[in-house]
């Protein structure tokens, strides 16, 4: 009687141990969607080069994706959920524009004959898994400056990899996303070709 009983404590030892460990498995395996958004942007600008004082320019943004959904994070398990910027990245791209005309001394202003449109044409994310896993960004960003009855465009992309020991974390993907931006539009106030068109009179 007391080795059945033994076994019969041991078999209920077993059974809640199994489904402890199971509880904790389905816990681990919950694999969310990161919802991202877009921080202030503060774009580096050339301190050696300035735009006329009097200059006042109009910003308007646009963003053309197509869709919020910008790629999927996966796990070492080969989960999989997606990694969105659902909500538009104009507000951020108009400020973003407006403290770098600052910084080169021109004057943001809400109506001017000099106009400078700023388009989020792309923004991707792409997951591998190796030994580290890895995640390749891609921003594009077009700007378009109008000028009287002239014209300049250019075209800025941000292609960079991140690797990571484990599976990024939001705050992991918050940030880098936020640099492949804030790289993007620092290159386009760092174009001398834009530069020179907006100085001119």
């Amino acid at each position: 009687m007391p080795t059945e009983k033994v076994r019969g404590l041991f078999a209920g030892s077993l059974i809640v141990s199994l489904t402890t460990a199971l509880l904790m498995l389905s816990g681990c395996s919950t694999f969310n969607p990161h919802q991202l958004s877009i921080e202030p942007l503060h774009p580096s600008v050339n301190q050696q080069i300035s735009l006329p004082a009097e200059l006042e320019v109009e910003v308007i943004s646009k963003d053309m994706r197509s869709s919020a959904l910008i790629g999927f994070r996966i796990s070492r398990l080969s989960d999989r959920a997606e990694v969105n910027l659902p909500l538009p990245a104009t507000q951020a791209l108009t400020d973003g524009a407006k403290v770098a005309l600052v910084k080169l001394g021109a004057t943001p202003t809400l109506s001017a004959d000099t106009k400078l449109t700023i388009i989020l044409e792309e923004l991707e994310y792409a997951a591998t898994q190796k030994a580290l896993q890895s995640v390749q960004l891609s921003a594009s960003i077009k700007v378009t400056a109008d000028k009287y009855d002239q014209q300049y465009s250019g075209n800025y992309q941000t292609d960079k990899e991140y690797q990571f020991a484990t599976t990024p974390s939001l705050k992991d993907n918050q940030e880098i996303v936020n640099e492949v931006i804030l790289m993007s539009i620092s290159r386009a106030f760092n174009d001398p070709q834009l530069i020179n068109f907006l100085q001119q009179p």
